[in-house]
């Protein structure tokens, strides 16, 4: 027998019983985004991939899956191997919201079919007008009349926050759902819908522009992008409602801890360099410290707190 094969027979072992997940790190980790490309969430987990592989000394790369409001995408992560390679950024819409409104089209279960590694950001919502509506939230409720307000969808959770500023308030809103939510800034713009949920990346440039009304952000605190735009938890007809939607990566069921440890620590690494920071800040998206247990927890608490939302808003499945 040669060296090079007695040193091959003495390594196999180790190899074979090496956890799968470690086995199999010869092939590049694949973050599966479930919307396309040039969306808020594809920004993040290109910033994220960025991060890893040096850190993880492991080619990364992003691959965008939309389809479906990005259950195609989900269920793929939720069946495949638990060995490393596949994950999903994660997102409140297709974790939490689309099982309570659209469980004909959902082949995965969030607690049982994924295991959580690591928040990335938080991303704070908008409810914007057309340019002719009255400058703040009081003046907008003090017209007693009914609203369109649009967004990007039914049951989504623009959907579910729109709700939840029509229960606060008292307001009249009849959502507007749009197939293509690129076409609803130019609508609130010209007057044919009045209000809008969107988040903060998508519209902050036009209030910051004057081109809408805001009527308020709904991160805790004044946020940085807009900084002179009162929060709806600091003004009375909405006082403590604060909502944000998140973005975290997420594996399937049953990958191997030490993994998921190994790339929370790398994640946690990045968000506390500077250049990380202000790049996931320049997205008008706050980074996030919520390691893995911490993150369960709040998918969790997050998946209670809409299905309140659903059957307060009297939302019927679809």
């Amino acid at each position: 027998m040669t060296r090079l094969a007695r040193r091959t027979a003495l390594a196999l072992p180790a190899l074979l019983a090496a956890p799968r997940s470690l086995r199999a790190q010869a092939r590049p980790i694949t973050i599966i985004v479930p919307f396309g490309a040039g969306t808020n969430v594809d920004a993040i987990a290109r910033v994220a991939a960025a991060e890893l592989a040096p850190r993880l000394n492991m080619q990364v790369v992003v691959e965008n899956l939309p389809g479906a409001g990005g259950t195609i995408a989900t269920e793929r992560v939720a069946r495949a191997a638990p060995d490393g390679t596949t994950l999903l950024l994660g997102v409140d819409s297709v974790l939490n919201v689309a099982p309570l409104v659209n469980p004909s089209a959902v082949r995965y279960n969030t607690e049982r079919d994924f295991a959580a590694i690591h928040m990335l950001a938080t991303l704070p919502l908008l409810l914007i007008g057309r340019p002719d509506l009255p400058a703040t939230l009081p003046e907008l409720i003090a017209l007693r009349r009914p609203f369109t307000y649009a967004t990007s969808g039914i049951g989504t959770s623009l959907h579910l926050f729109g709700e939840m500023v029509a229960q606060r308030t008292g307001m009249q809103m009849e959502h507007v759902p749009y197939r293509i939510a690129t076409q609803i800034f130019p609508d609130i713009m010209a007057g044919r819908v009045d209000l809008a949920v969107s988040t903060l990346t998508s519209s902050g440039p036009l209030v910051r522009e004057g081109r809408v009304r805001c009527y308020g952000v709904s991160s805790p605190e004044r946020h940085p992008f807009l900084p002179q735009q009162a929060t709806f938890t600091e003004q009375a007809p909405t006082a403590g409602m604060a909502a944000e939607v998140y973005q975290g990566l997420f594996a399937p069921a049953g990958t191997d801890p030490a993994f998921i440890n190994r790339v929370a620590a790398a994640v946690a690494e990045a968000m506390q360099t500077a250049p990380v920071r202000e790049r996931i800040h320049g997205l008008g998206m706050t980074p996030s410290m919520m390691g893995p247990a911490a993150l369960t927890r709040f998918v969790r608490e997050e998946g209670e707190r809409y299905a309140a939302l659903v059957r307060a808003a009297n939302i019927q499945p679809q």
